[in-house]
């Protein structure tokens, strides 16, 4: 494909370019780099792909109803497991046991304010947040029974 132009055109128009890039180590070869651009906008497709993840993202869950429950799980999962994860650390450290539990707190507060004050159905961000945050919630609970029991 040296010194040609193409364009595809169907899904997307994708056009090739082939810019000549000279070597300093060799300064008599030529070597030529080819960039992929979206047509008309100068963007490449990283660019593009990039910019298209929320439309993705939502269009993925749009598809089935089941991931929106189980990423909420994973998300309830992942705070259950770094509650537990903080509470193991700075507990048996004795060290920053007062910062620890402030940042929590602060965090939950923050996270249930931008959830209820959303509008009548959240985005999936804060669902997720809100899964991790009542996952935390409930480590903590559970390792309040540990130690008191």
């Amino acid at each position: 494909m040296p010194g040609m132009r193409g364009s595809f055109h169907g899904n997307g128009a994708i056009t090739l370019l082939q810019k000549p890039i000279w070597s300093t180590s060799k300064p008599r070869l030529l070597h030529r780099r080819l960039s992929v651009q979206a047509r008309g906008s100068g963007r490449t497709r990283l660019a593009t792909r990039i910019t298209t993840v929320p439309r993705r993202v939502d269009l993925y869950f749009a598809d089935q109803p089941g991931r929106r429950l189980l990423w909420a799980c994973i998300a309830f999962g992942c705070g259950y497991y770094s509650a537990n994860t903080v509470s193991l650390s700075f507990g048996a450290l004795a060290i920053n046991d007062v910062v620890a539990a402030a940042l929590t707190v602060a965090f939950c507060e923050v996270v249930s304010s931008l959830y209820y004050g959303a509008a009548p159905r959240p985005p999936l961000k804060l669902l997720f947040l809100q899964c991790f945050k009542i996952g935390i919630i409930c480590a903590l609970i559970a390792d309040a029974f540990k130690l008191g029991g």
